[in-house]
């Protein structure tokens, strides 16, 4: 009987291992390791550089005033080099080799997109900005237990843009979209459905997709040009941005350009001219004092301003989960996390939704350029 209990307190040692594994210890040695997972290299680096550099500042405002129950927090960075698998390398080791917390993750959806199933296996929230709902979700509408989103989805940016055009009484639209990337794909569907509500739609042969390969955008841009559309809506990176609408300008194009986030500075000082026909969305008010003195305070420093606050607000809100939940319990601070309610951030007012690890309703603001100087035009409802 005694080698009978002996060995059953193994067995239950060892399993309460391997289903910990990642999550074993929040805190150690009077520290809090934390994990950045961001695309520090590579074509989206002016991204993942902003986001780390947001939520640096943070985490040293944190340690400033104390830590986190006495204990400091400590953020280690992994390049995903913008590659899917570099990107699953780097989780596994933060999560079994350095026991990270928690992880601030990327805004780069083909990244969360790679890792949410190696995710499954173990007790480490991802806290990032992928607003591709997929990678919140499973197809039958169940979310990741890691996967977090702190920022508006894609459906709800793409209809937020759509409303813009038609409060701006834009009638016909040409689409140029990257369909090899999940972002780009995945605000696709809501900016049409949306005009769709308002009986407009879109020809198929103004709805132009191109992969990695194709970089002659004057070509894909003919078409739509030809068609003199109010608008092409460009859903995509910023430096394919510069591209599209450098190629826009030499056919002469004289309607507007709707983009995503990452029409959003630096989009201007890459692209180096008059962009007053572009217009973007974004997650903070530069027309807000507070706003527009913490933006001017780090202008110079990083490329993205709005990746910035994005970065330092999620890390204040992993600080007030820590605070919640406790610093030796992962899977209350999962709870916590799906659970944040009206965090008052730089980038808004946030309030996740438990069901899809989402925020729910969030303002967000539309601008446009004068010459290459930002101008907020209003707010839209998400």
């Amino acid at each position: 009987m005694k080698k009978l209990i002996a060995l059953f307190t193994t067995v239950v040692m060892v399993l309460s291992l391997v289903v910990c594994v990642g999550g074993t210890a929040l805190a150690d040695d009077g520290e809090i390791l934390i994990g950045c997972l961001q695309d520090i290299t590579g074509a989206t680096s002016t991204l993942g550089s902003s986001v780390q550099a947001g939520a640096q500042a943070a985490v040293d405002e944190i340690n400033a005033n104390g830590g986190i129950d006495g204990k400091t927090l400590v953020m280690k960075t992994y390049d995903t080099k913008g590659d899917v698998t570099e990107a699953v390398n780097a989780f596994i080791t933060a999560v079994t080799v350095d026991k990270v917390a928690l992880i601030i993750g990327p805004p780069v959806a083909n990244i969360a997109n790679a890792i949410k199933e190696t995710a499954e296996g173990y007790d480490v929230p991802v806290m990032g900005f992928a607003m591709d709902p997929a990678c919140q979700l499973r197809e039958d509408g169940t979310a990741y237990k890691n996967m977090f989103c702190f920022q508006p989805s894609a459906t709800a940016q793409g209809a937020i843009m759509a409303a813009y055009a038609l409060q701006n009484e834009l009638k016909t639209f040409g689409i140029l979209y990257n369909q090899e990337n999940a972002y780009s794909v995945s605000l696709l569907a809501p900016f049409t459905d949306r005009l769709a509500e308002e009986d407009i739609t879109i020809d198929d042969s103004l709805i132009v997709a191109y992969g990695a390969a194709d970089t002659d955008y004057k070509t894909l841009l003919q078409p739509i040009v030809d068609a003199k559309v109010d608008a092409i809506y460009c859903p995509n990176y910023t430096q394919q941005l510069v591209a599209i609408e450098t190629a826009a300008a030499e056919l002469g194009y004289q309607g507007k350009i709707i983009t995503g986030l990452d029409g959003a500075p630096n989009f201007n000082d890459l692209y180096g001219a008059d962009c007053s026909n572009v217009y973007y969305i974004n997650n903070i008010n530069t027309d807000d004092p507070d706003t527009a003195e913490k933006a001017a305070a780090v202008e110079g420093q990083v490329s993205a301003v709005n990746k910035y606050f994005l970065g330092y607000d999620v890390v204040m809100i992993a600080k007030q989960c820590l605070e919640t939940a406790g610093l030796d319990d992962p899977a209350a601070l999962l709870d916590a996390i799906a659970n944040v309610t009206d965090f008052e951030g730089l980038t808004g007012t946030i309030t996740m939704d438990p069901e899809t690890h989402m925020p729910g309703d969030m303002a967000m603001f539309m601008y446009t350029y004068d010459g290459t100087t930002p101008v907020m035009l209003g707010e839209f409802a998400g």
